[in-house]
């Protein structure tokens, strides 16, 4: 039987694996612009795991990794445009 959320959950375990991949490569190379590519990867990894946390009843966990994102993001994007 298949999990009712299962594309959620392979979307942020793939968002996951790339941000791991590309965030390693780009501090290899030096490149900080993909550094941040990989942070808001990890934000798309964050707001999945909320959708998933709050499609199954456990709605203050699934809040708090949702605030969790926006923050992130909304910093992230910050730094961005400090840059």
């Amino acid at each position: 039987m298949r999990h009712p959320y299962r594309k959620l959950v392979q979307m942020e375990l793939i968002s996951l694996l790339f941000a791991c991949i590309i965030g390693f490569s780009a501090l290899i190379a030096g490149y900080i612009i993909i550094v941040f590519l990989s942070i808001y990867l990890v934000v798309l990894s964050l707001f999945c795991d909320a959708m998933i946390l709050m499609y199954t009843r456990h709605s203050v966990e699934g809040g708090k990794q949702a605030v969790r994102g926006a923050m992130l993001f909304v910093f992230t994007t910050y730094f961005i445009f400090q840059l």
